[in-house]
């Protein structure tokens, strides 16, 4: 392997801008003796030379020691801002935070910390001096000593009306209690003798024999709401193409499903041949029964 190739390696496997003493260390156990810092800095400043590395202004200027990555500027500082925050385990005031960044990167700041609150690995709590925080807190953990006998004075005031009292740490609980979902709603599955009465139903409005499953499905639909349930096309697909399997009603295909809104084809019934059914009827043997 090349020193070339180590380096280009050992920077694809870091997320963080490394300096060029971090990176002789990592390529050494590689290449051994060619990984001097000598090399490893003229190697460096070739790929930086020719974009295949950034770059990044650090250290001081008396001292300066730069910092390379393969990634762009602002993934290179999203990189740097998440380790902090994680390593450090408690929040951060986003002007010191912002310090912290190498000069280079410092232009990249805002945008890198705006990837990392949409990716969920960042939170800013606004204010006078925003924080920012590794994870999202929970609410109590806002609630510092002063705003605390702030509201202890509030129970006071309360608790001499309230029945019962409320103690500080009920309210903490109320604070910190997740809301509950909503409840979801369950599709209802209807049976074949519902078919039966939606056919029906509509066979008397109608001229042909065979109605189409949209409409079917808007008896469906109702009858659910009914119930405080849903409808679920596939429910329905379901249905009709076990009792067209079985010899229980007819299909009538439709030739051009392209042609169809997006909900009427969610309805369409895969047939043993052709295209898919759109329109339905019951055999004369199912319909008497």
């Amino acid at each position: 392997m090349t020193l070339e190739h180590a380096i280009r390696e050992a920077l694809s496997r870091s997320e963080l801008p490394l300096k060029a003493a971090e990176i002789v260390k990592l390529v050494k156990p590689a290449v051994g003796r060619e990984a001097t810092p000598k090399a490893v800095a003229a190697v460096l400043a070739a790929l930086s030379s020719s974009g295949a590395l950034n770059s990044i202004a650090a250290g001081t200027r008396s001292k300066p020691q730069p910092l390379f990555t393969p990634h762009s500027l602002e993934t290179a500082a999203s990189a740097l801002l998440k380790h902090w925050l994680h390593a450090v385990g408690k929040e951060q005031q986003v002007v010191k935070l912002k310090a912290k960044l190498p000069p280079g990167l410092q232009p990249c700041f805002e945008a890198a910390l705006d990837s990392l609150v949409a990716a969920g690995a960042a939170f800013v709590l606004p204010g006078a001096k925003p924080l920012v925080y590794a994870h999202k807190p929970q609410p109590s953990a806002l609630l510092d000593a002063p705003l605390r006998r702030s509201l202890q004075k509030v129970l006071r005031t309360v608790n001499s009306v309230r029945t019962p009292p409320a103690s500080l740490d009920d309210l903490i609980a109320w604070l910190d209690a997740a809301p509950s979902a909503p409840p979801v709603e369950s599709a209802c599955a209807p049976e074949e003798a519902d078919l039966h009465a939606w056919y029906d139903l509509d066979r008397i409005r109608s001229s042909s024999v065979m109605i189409p499953i949209p409409q079917t499905f808007a008896r469906y639909q109702a009858w659910a709401a009914e119930r405080g349930g849903v409808a679920d096309s596939q429910v329905l697909r379901n249905l009709i193409e076990t009792l067209y399997i079985n010899g229980h009603l007819l299909l009538e295909p439709c030739e051009r499903p392209q042609d169809l809104p997006e909900h009427e084809r969610a309805l369409l019934v895969p047939m043993s041949l052709g295209p898919p059914g759109y329109s339905w009827c019951w055999l004369s043997s199912s319909t008497s029964s």
